[in-house]
């Protein structure tokens, strides 16, 4: 099952490139992009089964509790898309406990075999590491045991100047060094306009 998930979401990501690609000016928001995913994994043969609940989960919270600063108050990070593993979620306890239970009394129980987030990269004065590395740590974590993980980069710039560019090119230069550091992080990194990035290929980051 593990594995058909993880094809299945491979799947529903190449779908949701071809959406952004073909019809760019439709994605305003990460929002528009989670939802054309989701809407892809619901399609697929996989998903279409009844696994006696629901697998796909949005806003998914992290096992690990963070605390960002010394006076901020510790807080679980989410996930923008998991996929759970079915048995763990219906099996006890996970799966006797009301929806209204504490997460520290389900999470450790609950087996995330996948789980996403999703970037927008639409200005060229974006911060880089501040925008990616929140997502990045909570996707790489040993503590929250997640299975297969995937960062997603949508990029939307006017490519036709030059300084758009060189953002991209910076941005693909960071995303290599983390994937580097981080060889079972899946990193995609997209940009709206095909020419840009011939090789389809090329958009998962190596």
């Amino acid at each position: 099952m593990e594995k058909e998930f993880v094809e299945a979401v491979e799947r529903g990501i190449a779908c949701l490139v071809a959406d952004f690609q073909g019809q760019p000016k439709r994605f305003w928001n990460e929002r528009d992009i989670h939802w054309y995913l989701f809407h892809h994994l619901k399609q697929d043969p996989v998903f279409l089964c009844d696994y006696g609940t629901e697998p796909i989960r949005a806003e998914f919270p992290t096992r690990r509790v963070y605390q960002e600063t010394e006076d901020a108050k510790p807080a679980r990070g989410q996930y923008d898309l998991v996929i759970l593993d079915p048995t763990s979620a219906t099996s006890h306890p996970a799966g006797e406990l009301p929806p209204w239970a504490s997460w520290d009394k389900c999470l450790p129980h609950l087996v995330v075999l996948v789980a996403t987030e999703v970037k927008t990269w639409v200005d060229r004065t974006t911060d880089i590491p501040d925008k990616a590395d929140w997502d990045i740590e909570k996707l790489t974590d040993a503590q929250n045991a997640v299975r297969h993980a995937y960062l997603l980069n949508f990029v939307q710039l006017d490519f036709s100047r030059r300084q758009m560019l060189d953002f991209y090119r910076d941005l693909r230069e960071y995303l290599t060094e983390k994937a580097r550091q981080w060889p079972k992080l899946r990193i995609l990194c997209v940009p709206h306009d095909k020419g840009v990035q011939p090789d389809p290929e090329q958009n998962w980051i190596h």
